[in-house]
Protein backbone atom coordinates (compact mmCIF):
# COMPACT_ATOMS: atom_id res chain seq x y z
CA UNK A 1 0.00 0.00 0.00
CA UNK A 2 1.08 3.51 -0.79
CA UNK A 3 -0.69 6.62 -0.06
CA UNK A 4 -0.32 10.53 0.07
CA UNK A 5 -2.43 13.51 0.85
CA UNK A 6 -3.17 16.37 -1.90
CA UNK A 7 -4.63 19.22 0.09
CA UNK A 8 -8.00 17.72 1.26
CA UNK A 9 -7.48 14.60 -1.43
CA UNK A 10 -5.86 11.51 -0.20
CA UNK A 11 -5.11 9.18 -2.92
CA UNK A 12 -4.34 5.43 -1.94
CA UNK A 13 -3.18 2.72 -3.65
CA UNK A 14 -3.22 -0.75 -2.55
CA UNK A 15 -1.18 -4.43 -4.39
CA UNK A 16 -3.22 -7.13 -4.65
CA UNK A 17 -2.82 -8.09 -1.02
CA UNK A 18 -4.19 -6.33 2.25
CA UNK A 19 -2.03 -3.65 3.67
CA UNK A 20 0.00 -4.52 7.12
CA UNK A 21 -1.51 -3.92 9.97
CA UNK A 22 1.75 -1.16 9.96
CA UNK A 23 0.76 0.66 6.85
CA UNK A 24 -2.89 0.69 7.82
CA UNK A 25 -2.29 2.55 10.99
CA UNK A 26 0.04 4.81 9.50
CA UNK A 27 -2.56 5.19 6.67
CA UNK A 28 -5.41 5.84 9.28
CA UNK A 29 -2.68 8.23 11.48
CA UNK A 30 -2.10 10.17 8.25
CA UNK A 31 -5.93 11.87 8.48
CA UNK A 32 -5.76 15.65 9.16
CA UNK A 33 -8.13 16.33 12.08
CA UNK A 34 -7.61 19.87 12.10
CA UNK A 35 -10.43 19.94 8.85
CA UNK A 36 -13.56 18.29 8.75
CA UNK A 37 -13.86 14.63 7.71
CA UNK A 38 -16.88 15.33 5.59
CA UNK A 39 -14.51 17.95 3.05
CA UNK A 40 -12.30 15.24 2.63
CA UNK A 41 -12.01 13.47 -0.09
CA UNK A 42 -10.38 9.38 -0.97
CA UNK A 43 -9.40 7.59 -3.70
CA UNK A 44 -8.61 4.62 -3.99
CA UNK A 45 -7.30 2.22 -6.54
CA UNK A 46 -6.68 -1.39 -5.82
CA UNK A 47 -5.32 -4.34 -7.53
CA UNK A 48 -7.19 -6.38 -5.58
CA UNK A 49 -6.05 -6.00 -2.08
CA UNK A 50 -8.32 -4.32 0.55
CA UNK A 51 -8.43 -3.76 4.23
CA UNK A 52 -9.23 -6.83 6.42
CA UNK A 53 -12.14 -6.69 8.52
CA UNK A 54 -10.38 -5.59 11.53
CA UNK A 55 -8.63 -2.54 9.57
CA UNK A 56 -12.41 -1.56 8.42
CA UNK A 57 -12.96 -1.97 11.95
CA UNK A 58 -10.93 0.50 13.23
CA UNK A 59 -11.65 3.13 9.82
CA UNK A 60 -15.07 2.93 10.78
CA UNK A 61 -14.21 3.71 14.47
CA UNK A 62 -11.63 6.97 13.19
CA UNK A 63 -14.59 7.94 11.03
CA UNK A 64 -16.93 8.52 14.42
CA UNK A 65 -19.79 8.48 11.46
CA UNK A 66 -18.43 11.20 9.14
CA UNK A 67 -19.68 10.76 5.41
CA UNK A 68 -16.30 11.66 3.98
CA UNK A 69 -16.84 10.57 -0.17
CA UNK A 70 -14.81 7.80 -1.49
CA UNK A 71 -14.51 6.75 -4.60
CA UNK A 72 -12.53 3.25 -5.20
CA UNK A 73 -11.27 1.92 -8.51
CA UNK A 74 -10.84 -1.83 -8.76
CA UNK A 75 -10.85 -4.71 -10.86
CA UNK A 76 -11.28 -6.75 -8.10
CA UNK A 77 -14.81 -8.36 -7.51
CA UNK A 78 -13.70 -8.93 -3.80
CA UNK A 79 -12.60 -5.15 -3.09
CA UNK A 80 -16.28 -4.26 -4.80
CA UNK A 81 -17.79 -6.14 -2.06
CA UNK A 82 -15.50 -4.50 0.22
CA UNK A 83 -16.60 -1.03 -0.91
CA UNK A 84 -20.21 -2.23 -0.30
CA UNK A 85 -19.40 -3.54 2.89
CA UNK A 86 -17.91 0.19 3.86
CA UNK A 87 -20.99 1.58 2.35
CA UNK A 88 -22.87 0.31 5.25
CA UNK A 89 -21.18 2.87 7.68
CA UNK A 90 -20.83 5.85 5.01
CA UNK A 91 -23.05 5.79 2.17
CA UNK A 92 -20.89 8.21 0.55
CA UNK A 93 -18.91 5.13 -0.79
CA UNK A 94 -19.11 4.47 -4.33
CA UNK A 95 -17.06 1.58 -6.57
CA UNK A 96 -15.74 1.96 -9.89
CA UNK A 97 -14.19 0.35 -12.69
CA UNK A 98 -10.75 1.17 -14.16
CA UNK A 99 -12.19 3.24 -17.16
CA UNK A 100 -14.20 4.93 -14.53
CA UNK A 101 -11.74 7.57 -13.46
CA UNK A 102 -13.15 10.44 -14.43
CA UNK A 103 -16.72 9.04 -12.86
CA UNK A 104 -14.77 8.51 -9.57
CA UNK A 105 -12.81 12.09 -9.86
CA UNK A 106 -16.82 13.57 -10.46
CA UNK A 107 -17.94 11.54 -7.56
CA UNK A 108 -15.42 13.16 -5.07
CA UNK A 109 -16.76 16.58 -6.38
CA UNK A 110 -12.86 17.94 -6.96
CA UNK A 111 -11.84 20.81 -7.74
CA UNK A 112 -10.43 21.95 -11.34
CA UNK A 113 -6.57 22.23 -9.32
CA UNK A 114 -7.40 18.64 -7.81
CA UNK A 115 -8.33 17.11 -10.80
CA UNK A 116 -5.27 18.49 -12.33
CA UNK A 117 -3.09 17.06 -9.69
CA UNK A 118 -4.37 13.61 -8.99
CA UNK A 119 -3.93 11.85 -12.30
CA UNK A 120 0.15 12.20 -11.78
CA UNK A 121 0.24 11.44 -8.16
CA UNK A 122 -1.88 8.65 -8.95
CA UNK A 123 0.35 7.34 -11.85
CA UNK A 124 3.32 7.30 -9.49
CA UNK A 125 1.99 5.60 -6.61
CA UNK A 126 0.82 2.94 -9.04
CA UNK A 127 4.74 2.64 -9.90
CA UNK A 128 5.24 2.64 -6.62
CA UNK A 129 3.54 -0.51 -5.40
CA UNK A 130 4.02 -2.28 -9.07
CA UNK A 131 0.60 -1.90 -10.37
CA UNK A 132 -1.14 -0.42 -13.17
CA UNK A 133 -5.11 -0.67 -12.87
CA UNK A 134 -6.27 2.85 -14.20
CA UNK A 135 -2.87 2.43 -16.96
CA UNK A 136 -2.19 6.61 -17.00
CA UNK A 137 1.68 7.52 -17.98
CA UNK A 138 2.76 10.51 -16.90
CA UNK A 139 6.61 11.72 -17.41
Amino acid sequence: MSWRRLGRVYVAVHGDRSPSDAEWAAYLAGVDRSIPLETQRVLVVSAGGAPSSAQRKRMVDAMDGAQVPVAIVTTSLLTRGVGVAIRWFNPCVEVFGPSQLQGALDHLGLTDWERAEVPPLLSRLEAEVGISVVGLRVA
